[in-house]
């Protein structure tokens, strides 16, 4: 296979012109099937050769050709996300954290992303034909439902893909999750230490699995405090969340009993909290939230006045992309990833609850994630 090499930087005075694979092989005296087995990952080509073959194609600013490349490995480098048609999800600063995340870990792994939509009446159409043209080697599915039909037809097809969440078959494929369950079991808990017992759960659409996780989360630590379910009044917002948090806020203040309130979302509770300025000025109220961390909203004015579980949706959609370049290089099972949350406790909050774990029958039932 070997070459007699050129002098260095041979091929870096090839002009103005795209820089080839046969110029490396001059450059390095190797044969272009070597440098193109080294580039496209084959393990066949030595750690060293590699190493070496790659220094010099960034050192003369080698760019692959994209349409050879797919002769050679059958991969497109192309992921599809596609997206229920919905004029609200496209402007929902949760959906614009995720694809952040998603574009950035794609841009440094070598992807790109094919963003589309369908009217949920034809959406199926879409993945059947991407799965059958070859146009993408694998998919992001985000929002799952129980027993998701999206999961259902690529687990079926045998394709690559990664979930934002869990349905009830979490093992079956590869997924990005916070502790959805967990999480809120903890906030439901600090609340009943600090003294609540009636309060109310403004929680998302329960369409979709990681809200009921979250309500099953807050009725199983009510539960293990001896309260019934009636302690808690859950209000829903349809997807997405945002612009129900001050109707919702209204409706919950209407119970004079009600001394906490939970959140799904920080835009939640940012509206509520001017629903409770307005309609109950003086009346103490604490206020609990997932904060997912959204660059949409400042939260410096609301300081040591909300009890937060932090978790990045940005770091969510890095989490996603890496997991699904994973199944394209390394066929096999995929795998889950938790994205770690963290606690900030409001001034007049005693935190120590929160240092218990989940009662051990919580935890394998936090585990299995079926519905209630």
């Amino acid at each position: 296979m070997g070459r007699k090499p050129t002098k260095p930087g041979t091929a870096a005075k090839a002009g103005a012109r795209s820089v080839t694979i046969k110029d490396l092989a001059q450059e390095l005296g190797l044969s272009i099937t070597t440098i193109s087995r080294a580039l496209n990952g084959y393990p066949d080509v030595g750690e060293k050769t590699r190493e070496r073959i790659s220094e010099v194609a960034q050192r003369l600013g080698y760019r692959p050709n994209r349409n050879a490349q797919r002769l050679v490995t059958r991969r497109t480098h192309n992921v599809a996300w596609v997206q229920q048609d919905n004029d609200r999800k496209f402007v929902d600063p949760h959906f614009v954290e995720v694809m952040a995340g998603v574009l950035r870990g794609a841009r440094a792994l070598n992807y790109d992303v094919v963003l589309t939509s369908e009217t949920p009446e034809h959406e199926m159409s879409v993945y059947d034909r991407y799965v059958n043209d070859n146009s993408v080697d694998g998919f992001i599915i985000d929002l799952p439902r129980e027993t998701d039909r999206r999961v259902s037809f690529l687990l079926e097809a045998g394709r690559p893909f990664v979930v934002h969440g869990r349905d009830g078959r979490p093992g079956a494929y590869g997924w990005v999750d916070i502790d959805n369950y967990g999480n809120f079991y903890k906030l439901t808990r600090l609340l009943l230490a600090n003294g609540h017992r009636q309060f109310a759960f403004i929680n998302g659409d329960e369409a979709f699995t990681y809200a009921l996780h979250r309500r099953r989360g807050v009725l199983d630590a009510l539960a293990d405090a001896g309260l019934p379910p009636e302690a808690v009044r859950v209000l829903n917002s349809l997807h997405p969340m945002g612009d129900a948090g001050y109707t919702l806020t209204q409706q919950a203040l209407e119970d004079p009993r009600v001394t906490a309130i939970l959140y799904s979302s920080t835009l939640m509770a940012v509206e509520g909290h001017a629903a409770i300025v307005r309609g109950a000025p003086e009346r103490p109220l604490a206020v609990a939230t997932m904060d997912d961390e959204l660059h949409y909203i400042d939260l410096t004015p609301f300081a040591g006045q909300f009890t937060t579980v932090r978790s990045s949706l940005r770091e969510a959609g890095a989490a996603l992309i890496t997991e699904l370049v994973r199944q394209c290089n390394e066929p096999g099972p995929g795998k889950g990833v938790i994205v770690p949350s963290r606690f900030e406790v409001a001034e007049g909050i005693d935190p120590a609850v929160l240092a218990e774990p989940l009662p051990a029958l919580r935890r394998k039932g936090a585990r299995t994630l079926q519905p209630a």
